[in-house]
């Protein structure tokens, strides 16, 4: 799996783990942001920390989580994009380019404030 893949897309692109407080609190604002938006060319990656499958299967299941979930046992993606802090998320434009970052949780309000402009461009 690649970011690579999503060339194209707007991407967001969340660093998480089911033990993280802040992480459980903004999932059902990211599932519903992605619902609203994916057919208008926006993917959301949430890449799971040094978790397994066991472990986020039951957490995608509660939520009910429909947009890709990778995991990341090598914590690569954390290294790649240079943090210590979940969650962690960061919206990639069409051509690639990191045009958003946050740390710590994201609300509905910042999401739909922030992100759908760079959707309609």
């Amino acid at each position: 799996m690649s970011l690579n893949d999503y060339r194209g897309s707007v991407v967001l692109v969340n660093l998480w783990a089911t033990w993280c407080p802040p992480c459980r609190e903004e999932m059902p604002a990211l599932q519903k942001f992605y619902e609203k938006y994916k057919a208008d060319g926006f993917v959301l990656i949430a890449i799971d920390q040094e978790e397994t499958r066991e472990v986020v299967a039951p957490f995608v299941k509660e939520f009910g989580l429909t947009f890709p979930i990778w995991l990341d046992a090598d914590y690569l993606a954390q290294r790649e994009f240079n943090t210590m802090n979940l969650p962690s998320s960061y919206v990639i434009d069409r051509t690639g380019k990191v045009r958003l970052m946050w740390i710590g949780g994201i609300s509905k309000n910042n999401l739909e404030k922030y992100v759908p402009d760079i959707i309609m461009e």
